[in-house]
């Protein structure tokens, strides 16, 4: 160990170290908290060790969280009580992957982080995390003192103890032991070694080969450019060096490329010590960093010395649930007229990271778009439609999902189209030709009737109308494909004239019919004939007298009237068969 009286030496370089690096710091202008519309909760807040001695350095390490859902901008401020005065720093407060989810800053007073909008949007839910930071203990004790601090509404204690105050003053400088130690510069992340050659109380001896060279260490870079031999043969009134008084000349010692060693001839009555600089390379990260380094003296074995620093600086992380949702926007693809005011109903699945499952349904219609609840990220999401039965003249073909068994990302909307498409049933109705009556043999075989029919307009179908024609041999004739549901009223035109018939009113049975999918409903359209008799012929004048005076010429008359009666008779039948 070193003696009292040379822990001096270090104590006052340290200071120097200090007073300079302070008045850097303290150029720098105190910020204030900026306002918060929501404010985090500290849940904790503790000193890391259980006895700090006055005056010197303490680590804090508490915790926080938010609501869910909170307002932006969120954050927190803590102010430190006057005997506790921050060791100003700012730093990343980081999420599990070690991404920036907000910003820290340490001043002289107060602790305050903001955090990032857009990750708080992007995981709104179970936010909480820790911090770290650094203070200066200033409360005065004469003895060993439990104090207690009360930080944002919170109490913790520590053990204070009274401050080391070095070596007497009236000591005389007892010489150096081969030693190292560093100074952590918390604004740059550099830190400063000096390794200490040993030294008797009047100094070296003259003409020794020293070579003083720095090992490393882990998160530790080395600066070679910076390296450089401190020394002085000047001594204050209690005897110990005054290292302001003067320096080792740049070319009485050489240092190696890799600014890793420094070699050296000793001077009488000099006391020396290699100064080397590293950067930290994780950030500060580690905490804590440990340095070697090997002095070799003339004359004497190498000595290994090693000491290590503290990153008195701050840190802090913090997580949230991610979450997001998923929309469904229906979209119909109409083979006919579309129908509007449908709406289609499914469920959904959500598998949580943690297997919870949760079940929910949705109703929509077409065109629309339906947002679901808001699911943790990583939740696996399954989307069943019902497949629609109504209207019953429409076909509804199996829905179609532009993406199913789908993860919730977080902060974002999972956007799916769910399409459905439509064709409307089709059918028909039959019909044939009834003829009746004695006049039925008068109506030539090849002659047609016209059946009409019309519909007003339905679900999925705009009105319509048509006809059938309807041969006279009672011949069934088929409809054109009809709207399903289609109310069909039937009339038949009127048909063509009978040359010595005349048409009775038809009969059309059934008059209406309503459209089926499965069921071809037969109409029959009946019309009734009537033949047209022959007018009996006039007696003539002649035929009256003779038949009055009673004469013999009765008998030629007969036989005119009978051939007359067979002449009609034969045009009858000519006439029949050209109408056939």
């Amino acid at each position: 160990m070193r003696s009292q009286k040379q822990s001096r030496t270090v104590t006052a370089l340290t200071a120097l170290v200090a007073v300079l690096l302070g008045a850097l710091v303290g150029a720098a202008p105190a910020t204030a908290a900026p306002p918060y519309v929501q404010d985090a909760d500290i849940t904790s807040i503790d000193f890391i060790e259980e006895e700090v001695e006055s005056g010197t350095s303490a680590e804090l390490r508490g915790t926080w969280s938010l609501p869910d859902h909170p307002a932006t901008p969120a954050g927190f401020a803590i102010d430190l009580p006057a005997e506790l005065q921050g060791l100003t720093d700012s730093f990343p407060l980081l999420d599990p992957e070690g991404e920036p989810m907000g910003q820290c800053t340490v001043t002289a007073t107060q602790l305050y982080c903001d955090f990032d909008s857009a990750y708080l949007e992007a995981h709104p839910r179970n936010l909480q995390g820790s911090f770290n930071f650094w203070v200066e203990v200033t409360t005065e004790v004469t003895e060993n003192t439990e104090v207690t601090y009360e930080i944002d509404d919170l109490r913790t204690s520590v053990t204070v103890s009274p401050p080391d105050n070095g070596p007497c003053p009236t000591c005389e400088w007892s010489g150096y032991d081969n030693y190292k130690f560093g100074m952590y510069d918390r604004e740059s992340g550099i830190v400063e070694w000096h390794v200490e050659v040993e030294t008797p109380p009047e100094g070296m001896d003259g003409d020794l080969a020293v070579t003083i060279t720095d090992l490393g260490g882990e998160n530790l870079e080395l600066i070679s450019e910076d390296t450089y031999l401190g020394g002085t043969n000047e001594f204050d009134e209690s005897g110990y060096p005054d290292w302001s008084a003067n320096g080792v000349p740049r070319d009485s010692y050489t240092v190696s490329d890799d600014g890793s060693t420094i070699d050296f001839t000793t001077q009488e009555g000099w006391v020396y010590v290699g100064v080397f600089y590293t950067r930290v390379t994780d950030g500060g990260k580690a905490g804590t960093y440990t340095n070697e380094a090997t002095i070799e003296i003339e004359g004497t074995e190498t000595v290994l010395v090693e000491n290590e620093v503290t990153h008195q600086g701050g840190g802090a992380d913090g997580s949230g649930d991610g979450v997001g949702d998923f929309q469904i926007t229906k979209e119909v693809i109409w083979n006919s007229m579309p129908i509007d005011d449908i709406t289609f109903d499914g469920t959904y699945t959500v598998t949580s990271p943690d297997e919870v499952v949760t079940e929910g349904e949705f109703t929509i219609a077409d065109g629309a778009t339906w947002t679901s609840p808001e699911f943790e990220e990583g939740s696996l999401v399954h989307v069943e439609e019902i497949l629609p039965t109504q209207p019953a003249n429409i076909d509804w073909a199996e829905p179609s999902l532009s993406e199913n068994d789908f993860a919730i990302e977080g902060g974002a909307t999972v956007e799916v189209t769910l399409t459905n498409e439509a064709t409307l049933a089709m059918g028909s109705f039959s019909a044939s030709k009834e003829i009746t009556g004695d006049g039925a043999e008068l109506v030539p075989e090849n002659a047609e009737f016209t059946l009409e029919y019309r519909y007003a307009a339905g679900e999925g179908f705009e009105a319509g109308s048509g006809t059938l024609v309807l041969p006279a041999d009672g011949t069934v004739v088929g409809s054109d494909p009809l709207p399903v549901g289609a109310e069909l009223a039937l009339t038949e035109a009127a048909p063509s004239e009978v040359d010595g018939a005349t048409w009775g009113t038809p009969e059309v049975s059934p008059e209406t019919l309503t459209v089926d999918r499965d069921e071809i409903v037969h109409v029959t359209v009946t019309n009734p004939i009537t033949e047209i008799p022959e007018p009996s012929p006039e007696p003539s004048d002649e035929s009256d007298e003779l038949a009055a005076t009673g004469t013999d010429i009765a008998t030629p008359l007969t036989g005119a009237a009978m051939l007359s009666l067979l002449g009609g008779a034969l045009l009858m039948t000519l006439r029949r068969r050209a109408k056939q």
